[in-house]
């Protein structure tokens, strides 16, 4: 019995690593977005499954602050938030490859889910993925 008191609070008690974006590279594509983002919640749960065949995560910010992101991990907010400031200076959201570069990027009015998953469908590694 004590031995798996133990384990429960080594378990606990050891931190998680907090991911990066070259955490994400070949695994996932992301999203990085920092605006108020209620309406664009519901529109992420309606299309989940299309984001999931497109290995697509969501980072949301409001604000600078770190609301979540669609996968269960702890970031390294900092680093997406960088990221997200040197694509433009006005940019609200971006884009991430699977190669961990931007692909796209915009302001809050220019976001669209539907433009994303169409410029996502239209790179090679998507191509491949649908030819397989």
């Amino acid at each position: 019995m004590k031995s798996y008191i133990l384990l429960a609070y080594l378990f606990f008690m050891i931190p998680q690593t907090v991911k990066t974006i070259e955490d994400y590279r070949w695994k996932n594509r992301l999203v990085i977005m920092n605006f108020e983002n209620l309406a664009v919640d519901s529109l992420l749960v309606r299309s989940l499954k299309q984001s999931e065949d497109r290995k697509l995560l969501f980072v949301e910010f409001m604000n600078d602050q770190f609301i979540k992101i669609s996968g269960e991990d702890e970031i390294d907010s900092a680093e997406f938030l960088k990221v997200l400031s040197q694509t433009n200076p006005n940019s609200e959201w971006a884009l991430i490859g699977l190669d961990g570069g931007v692909k796209a990027s915009g302001t809050y009015r220019e976001f669209s889910l539907k433009k994303i998953f169409q410029m996502i469908d239209q790179m090679p590694m998507r191509q491949s993925e649908l030819n397989r």
